[in-house]
């Protein structure tokens, strides 16, 4: 999926998820919280689940 609403960044197992709304100050919409959940499942099955 391309996000257009934020950024996703994975460095050594860690992953950013940034905002990136800046006309209207970063506030939510519908969009960007399924962008959110998007990235965030996707996160989750690339590093591989929870390391502890």
């Amino acid at each position: 999926m391309r996000y257009e609403h934020i950024t996703l960044e994975c460095i050594e197992g860690v992953a950013t998820i940034t905002i990136n709304r800046p006309e209207v100050l970063n506030a939510l919409s519908m969009q960007t919280l399924d962008e959110m959940m998007d990235a965030l499942d996707g996160s989750v099955a690339k590093i591989g689940g929870s390391q502890r």
